[in-house]
């Protein structure tokens, strides 16, 4: 059965019809397969979404916890680095100090004094340090001269305490407890007389016993006999041929690790600690203390129940409390990690080593707070699958209504502009030019007749063009071919006569002539072989001088007949390799040369000049001294067959030399740059890769 417009056996059906079994096939059946099995999925794995989600989030909780124990971590082993760096500098100081001659001004001395008990103090601020010699050992005059040694390294030890807020104090005590403090304080308010300060740990930790190495060590948290409170310090010996002549050391109070160090934002309304070597909770943040049933010691009480214990009590260290023995012990085992513990509440902690000290920073997180998410996500799956069934009857309602609609529509929008493009076509078949574009609502189609428009111009042009070649290359051929036969047959007729000046200018025009024939010819060949993508390129260094030289013998005969010099401008140096194709590169030499020659004005020069640029490429200037070209005509002489002018007149030529040339600079990966200036001559600058 054969039907109107259709092949044997297909049947032919109206578009409206042929849109609307397409959804129905193509569209709606699947999508309601797809929703009913999306819904039967849906209901049958609300748990296994559940479970898989809290799994995801607890994992993702884990790690992000464990990250932010290490990024903290590392954060507070920079700082105290930079504490560490600070309290080597001042013990290198502190021991040249003792070793100088004693020097003080006399209002440095005027600012001491004796007190009870034999003590040697400073009575007064000028903005130095406080200075207590216990008496413990007589302070002799002998002993005084290690108060005036060390006077001179108060600047340094303001520096210091200003140099991080982190830091409190920094002070110096040496074997026969002279104390040195900054910033400065009353003295006799806070140190009691007969003070032994070997017997406090932020000197003795530093000793021979306890640092043999004698390097920067950091000592657990006590409390300071200077009243600064709970801190930690970094200490460094400072020794003598002799003994250990001193301690230097850098505070840093509770409060400021609290404020400062632990002041960070962690998901699961989480907090971070410190804790010591021992196991001691150096810095508790205010969200711990809940948790650890724990007040952190910021503020002090200095009476002899603290002078008789500096350091912390029992229920701070983790390895006494039954809570945190697990913690403590894997923290034992490992550098870092993440466990689960029951205090108040669940809570996942994640600990990290802190390079220098040896302390751990813990971050402690709720773990109820943590899996909010998937429990969200569990009363949400119940809800959404509810409004999902209901949606789905309705959906599917409105949207039976609004395909019988749309497929109305589209075979309106679409039939008509099909058939107009499909008239359009057989009219550009014909050898027609589509007069205007027409306008569609559908921007496919008027994408479609928009190109075939172009499509129908660019044709048009191509029949122009080719005729416009056809015309060009006949005359052009014709031209140096009828030279050539005419001087050939004269030198014919003169056999056995002596060519004389006459026959040799003869002979002249017929070199001129077969030249522009060749040069002409070669273009056309060209320009096929790029067409046909057959042009070949080998790349390899290539001396460009001698291609310029050859090029210009070459039309030698052609400048000769107007009066044209040559000039060829080597750099200094003689950097004149190229990375290129010597055969194209040749070919655009002589074509420049020639365009150079041929529209220079009579007894004009040109100038073939090489130059290296900065980003080490090879630049060939090709100069002449013609009647240049007007900047708003300077693109068009890459057009094929465009002459701009210069089609009726004596100058020879089919206008595809230079459209030839810019794309064989393309082909040996230069680029062709154009400067001209009407009455004084242009330059075509090629620019080509060094080896």
């Amino acid at each position: 059965m054969t039907e109107s417009g259709g092949a044997i056996g297909h049947k032919v059906i109206p578009l409206k019809k042929w849109l609307w079994n397409s959804y129905i096939s193509a569209a709606l059946i699947p999508l309601l397969l797809i929703e009913l099995t999306f819904l039967g999925i849906y209901w049958g794995t609300g748990e296994f979404v559940y479970d898989k989600g809290a799994q995801a989030v607890t994992e993702m909780s884990r790690d992000a916890l464990s990250d932010a124990a290490g990024r903290e971590a590392q954060t507070i082993s920079r700082r105290l680095a930079t504490v560490e760096a600070l309290t080597k500098v001042y013990a290198d100081a502190t021991g040249q100090s003792l070793e100088r001659a004693p020097e003080a001004s006399d209002a440095e001395k005027a600012r001491y004094a004796y007190g009870p008990d034999g003590v040697f103090y400073t009575t007064e601020n000028n903005g130095g340090s406080a200075v207590y010699f216990s008496g413990i050992v007589p302070v002799t005059p002998e002993k005084q001269d290690k108060v005036w040694r060390t006077a001179h390294l108060d600047p340094l030890m303001k520096s210091i305490v200003e140099a991080d807020p982190l830091i409190a104090q920094i002070y110096l005590n040496t074997y026969d407890s002279l104390n040195r403090i900054y910033p400065y304080f009353d003295v006799l308010e806070i140190f009691p007389p007969k003070m032994d300060i070997p017997s406090y740990n932020f000197y003795y930790e530093a000793d021979e016993v306890h640092n043999p190495e004698g390097k920067v060590v950091w000592t657990d948290a006590y409390i300071d006999p200077a009243g600064a409170g709970w801190m930690v310090s970094s200490i460094a010996p400072v020794k003598s041929a002799e003994r250990l002549e001193a301690v230097v050391g850098i505070d840093i109070t509770i409060s400021n690790i609290v404020e400062q160090v632990l002041d960070v934002s962690l998901a699961g309304e989480g907090y971070a600690m410190l804790v010591g070597r021992d196991g001691t909770i150096l810095a508790l943040p205010p969200q711990g203390e809940k948790d650890l049933g724990l007040t952190e010691l910021l503020d002090h009480r200095y009476d002899e129940a603290i002078l008789d214990d500096t350091f912390k009590p029992s229920e701070f260290n983790i390895f006494r409390r039954s809570d945190l023995g697990g913690l403590a012990l894997a923290m034992q085992d490992a550098e870092s990690g993440v466990m689960d513990l029951q205090l108040e509440h669940p809570v996942m902690a994640s600990w990290s080593t802190v390079a220098g000290p040896g302390w751990k920073l813990i971050a402690i997180a709720n773990s109820d707070v943590l899996l909010q998410p998937s429990n969200t996500l569990r009363t949400t799956l119940g809800t959404v699958s509810k409004i999902m069934l209901a949606a789905l009857v309705i959906f599917y309602s409105i949207y039976f209504a609004v395909l019988w609609g749309r497929a109305s529509k589209m075979s309106a929008s679409v039939a008509q502009p099909l058939a107009e493009l499909e008239s359009d076509m057989a009219e550009i078949s014909a050898g027609g030019t589509l007069a205007a574009q027409r306008v569609h609502s559908v921007e496919e189609l008027q994408n479609v007749n928009r190109h075939l428009v172009k499509m129908s111009a660019k044709l048009s042009a191509a029949s122009r063009a080719k005729s416009a070649f056809l015309s060009a290359m006949s005359h052009e051929l014709r031209t140096p071919l009828n030279a050539i036969l005419g001087y050939t047959q004269l030198l014919q007729m003169a056999e056995g006569q002596k060519i004389d000046a006459t026959k040799m200018a003869d002979l002249e025009q017929i070199s001129r002539s077969s030249t522009e024939l060749l040069l002409l010819v070669e273009g056309v060949m060209d320009l096929s072989r790029i067409e046909q993508g057959t042009l070949d390129t080998s790349f390899e260094a290539v001396d460009v001088v001698p291609l310029i030289r050859h090029a210009f013998v070459a039309l030698k005969p052609l400048a000769d007949a107007k009066g044209v010099t040559f000039d060829l401008d080597v750099p200094h140096g003689g950097e004149t390799l190229a990375l290129t194709d010597a055969g194209a590169l040749k070919r655009i030499l002589s074509q420049l040369i020639s365009n150079a020659i041929k529209y220079n004005r009579d007894g004009g020069k040109v100038t073939a000049r090489l130059r290296v640029s900065e980003d080490d490429t090879l630049w060939i200037d090709i100069q002449d001294t013609g009647v240049g070209i007007p900047e708003e005509r300077q693109q068009d002489v890459f057009t094929p067959f465009e002459r701009i002018g210069h089609e009726n007149s004596s100058v020879s030529g089919a206008g595809v030399g230079l459209s030839i040339t810019r794309r064989l600079i393309e082909m040996i990966r230069g680029h062709l740059t154009l400067t001209s200036e009407v009455g004084k001559g242009s330059i075509f600058s090629v620019q080509v890769p060094r080896p």
